[in-house]
């Protein structure tokens, strides 16, 4: 499950963290990663004042994200680092790492990415990720987030010119099976198709039954 959603950083918000991202004082990306040789990148600390407004801004933003509630069931999500990728930088084929040492420890579920700079910006830099046999890459218009399995191989192509700059985190979901959270999200999407024409053209007793689906199937496979 690959979800592009839409306008996670509206204009006040891109333009806060335009005005912030000068402020950022990046190091170099293995300090979480020290043993890594495919990583090289540069990231801005957790202590750093700069990202930790960027980090506020992007997760309340994620937070009133319709789309990633429904596509997430979110239960915790890790706190937002600002990334850059200037020439000759890039991140290898790698997966996410399955837990994050916070107490208690929380399981990454889902990554996402949330794009600050125009694509026109750079080139290079997609986020590309396997599928099967396919790869699907994703360079996004600023504002824009793709959230993506943590369980996925992926990795950020080289950058050959201008600067990417992005905010990545990881949510743990209520319900960790990649499969039941789809069916979910199909039966909230039969919930709008079935509501489309207005409260007077659906089915009271198919209003009811699908909320009951949706609810019980959650209360059974939610992690408590």
């Amino acid at each position: 499950m690959i979800r592009v959603l839409p306008n996670v950083l509206g204009a006040a918000d891109l333009q806060a963290v335009r005005e912030l991202l000068p402020q950022v004082r990046f190091g170099d990306g293995r300090a979480t990663n020290p043993d890594s040789t495919i990583k090289l990148n540069l990231q801005a600390p957790q202590e750093d004042p700069a990202n930790a407004r960027i980090a506020q801004i992007a997760r309340d933003a994620l937070v009133r994200h319709a789309e990633l509630r429904v596509f997430a069931q979110p239960r915790q999500m890790a706190r937002t680092t600002v990334v850059r990728y200037e020439p000759g930088m890039n991140y290898g084929w790698h997966v996410d790492e399955a837990l994050f040492p916070s107490t208690p420890p929380m399981r990454s579920d889902l990554s996402c990415t949330i794009f600050l700079n125009p694509p026109a910006d750079y080139d290079g830099g997609e986020l590309t990720i396997q599928l099967g046999a396919q790869e699907l890459a994703y360079k996004l218009e600023a504002g824009n987030a793709i959230l993506y399995p943590s369980t996925t191989i992926h990795r950020v192509t080289p950058v050959t010119r201008g600067v990417r700059l992005a905010a990545i985190t990881w949510l743990q979901s209520w319900v960790a099976d990649s499969g039941r959270r789809e069916l979910l999200i199909q039966l909230e999407e039969a919930r709008a198709l079935a509501a489309h024409g207005g409260p007077s053209t659906i089915d009271p007793r198919l209003q009811v039954l699908l909320e009951s689906l949706k609810t019980n199937l959650f209360r059974m496979w939610a992690d408590t």
